[in-house]
């Protein structure tokens, strides 16, 4: 990472209470579509020049129009209300009604928001004026064609590119919920948050992202957080007039961009994170114990920890306030639990 900045969101005891996760369709979508991507991505995901690909081939125009745009406020982007409906709480909502919800959006609402990407001035590109030229264009025709259009062509985006991939995707985020709210019991919520990505800390009454640029971003009225295994780094999505939450999507720990070093869970002699905490838990140890051990972030061994745990590996013992962990089954098991994430 170039230069040392960080991304400021101040969280009240209020918003911090409303901090929620969530999994949405078109939130794992505005994942694949930053522009900022790697050339390669794994995981059945797509990268920069396959999006594009996909764009161009089934001549997309407003959406890549809207990506051209929308993520070219740094350090953060911008999508428009109508573009980002609320997950609802408790469940994980099919993709088609996200769509619905961008097709059916109020006029006011779309003119509201066309009208706050439009004004802003991002950059000067070439490529940025042509976005917005054909932005106009379809504005004239009205705001509810312009909705309409926008679904559809979300729609073609998630059925050449995603749709097949979307079970598996949904039930990892699921999964990474699950093992955050783990964290936030057993550790606490300030705990859970610092665990998203290793670029993210929290403490003082704020969520701080390491980043290039330096800004501090209102979290509005809460803040929302959608694991997403086809992110590859942390995303922070704002309304700058206030009227959502902000959004930050983070990379699964499953997922290409989890590992501390960027290495895909790997450390020492090509082993696994795992395998090797697995071999030294051959007598009881705590998660700072490991941590202090390997060089490792204890959010990092508190993930993995959970999932040896969840898989039978390791037993777990509480001493005072201490947790012990110390593996239960031969180390030649791992590689078929690992098989059944």
């Amino acid at each position: 990472m170039e230069g040392r900045g960080v991304i400021t969101i101040p969280l009240s005891a209020n918003q911090l209470a409303a901090t929620r996760f969530a999994v949405s369709p078109l939130m794992q979508a505005a994942a694949v579509l930053h522009p900022h991507r790697p050339r390669v991505m794994g995981d059945g995901s797509l990268s920069y020049a396959e999006v594009s690909r996909v764009l161009q081939d089934q001549r997309l125009q407003l959406l890549a129009a809207m990506r051209q745009l929308v993520h070219a406020f740094a350090p953060v982007f911008y999508a428009p209300v109508f573009l980002t409906p609320p997950a609802p709480a408790g469940r994980t909502p099919e993709p088609e009604e996200d769509l619905h919800r961008v097709a059916s959006a109020p006029s006011r609402l779309v003119a509201s928001q066309l009208g706050s990407l439009l004004d802003v001035q991002p950059q000067h590109s070439h490529a940025d004026f042509t976005a917005r030229r054909i932005l106009r264009r379809a504005a004239d025709r009205g705001e509810v064609d312009f909705a309409d259009r926008l679904a559809r062509e979300l729609d073609t985006f998630w059925l050449r590119g995603l749709s097949r991939s979307w079970s598996a995707v949904a039930a990892r985020a699921a999964d990474d919920i699950a093992l955050r709210t783990q964290l936030l019991a057993e550790h606490g919520l300030g705990y859970a948050l610092g665990s998203l990505h290793e670029t993210v800390r929290h403490g003082n009454g704020a969520l701080r992202l390491l980043d290039r640029h330096s800004a501090e971003v209102s979290a509005g009225g809460n803040l929302v957080l959608f694991p997403s295994p086809w992110a590859h780094t942390w995303l922070l999505s704002v309304d700058p007039q206030g009227r959502r939450p902000v959004y930050l999507i983070y990379p699964t720990s499953a997922g290409t961009a989890s590992a501390p070093s960027g290495a895909a869970n790997r450390s020492r002699g090509g082993s696994t994170t795992r395998d090797v905490l697995l071999a030294d838990l051959k007598v009881p140890r705590t998660t700072t114990q490991l941590a202090a051990m390997h060089d490792l972030h204890p959010s990092t061994v508190s993930y993995h920890l959970a999932f040896l745990h969840r898989a039978g590996l390791i037993t777990r013992v509480r001493d005072r306030n201490s947790v012990y962990y110390q593996h239960a089954k031969p180390l030649d098991t791992l590689a078929s639990a690992e098989g059944t994430q």
